[in-house]
């Protein structure tokens, strides 16, 4: 039990000073908590969790897979930022909002596409991002969402 327990203390720092992993605040469409795992230097999985202030939502969570470019931008002589990463991401949005109509709540799944820019600064990571939504339950319908946000990784 020991050994276990000694093997893990020696991995688990290793995970926690890697920096793959970033939870953070979101302010927009979601407005609420995000987190962020770096699957590898040109991808990543995020989720956002939260609620909306300009509509009725109640709940509202979203999921992307996104593909990170850095090294794109450019600055002085061409020497390219590596703290300044745009991204590609798609994945989905699942929203739970009330009908004004007949007070009801109606569920919302849809699918998302868009991107955004996140500025890295020792730990953190400050975004913005925008995301157009196609819907797809209960109707076809579009949305847009996104927000601007700061992560710390760990």
């Amino acid at each position: 039990m020991k050994k276990y327990l000694i093997l893990l203390l020696l991995i688990i720092p290793s995970f926690i000073f890697a920096q793959n992993y970033g939870i953070g605040v979101i302010i927009g469409s979601p407005t609420g908590f995000t987190g962020k795992y770096l699957w590898s230097r040109n991808s990543a999985i995020v989720v956002n969790a939260g609620w909306s202030f300009v509509s009725d939502v109640k709940f509202h969570i979203t999921g992307d897979y996104q593909f990170l470019f850095p090294g794109v931008i450019k600055g002085e002589e061409g020497v390219a930022l590596r703290n300044v990463v745009p991204y590609l991401g798609i994945g989905g949005s699942f929203r739970a909002k009330t009908d004004e109509a007949t007070d009801e709540t109606d569920f919302c799944i849809g699918l998302r596409l868009g991107g955004g820019i996140e500025y890295l600064i020792s730990r953190f990571g400050v975004f913005l991002e925008l995301y157009p939504v196609v819907n797809v339950i209960p109707s076809t319908d579009f949305d847009l969402e996104g927000g601007l946000g700061f992560r710390f990784y760990f």
